[in-house]
């Protein structure tokens, strides 16, 4: 059975989300202020949240 765009696309998105949220865990945050797990966010969630903690990792 052959996947069809959807699906990678699908697969695409979450292999990005599981990188990001691993990048994440390893910057110490393991869920949002407001008591959302990681997992729960969107991608362009994910990568505000990657970004604010990368810019703050800078200025320590």
């Amino acid at each position: 059975m052959t996947k069809t765009f959807k699906s990678y696309l699908r697969e695409a998105i979450e292999n990005v989300k599981d990188k990001r949220i691993g990048q994440l865990i390893q910057m110490g945050r393991v869920k949002m202020e407001d008591g959302r797990q990681l997992y729960e966010l969107t991608i362009s969630e994910l990568e505000h949240e990657y970004r604010c903690m990368k810019e703050k990792k800078v200025f320590l």
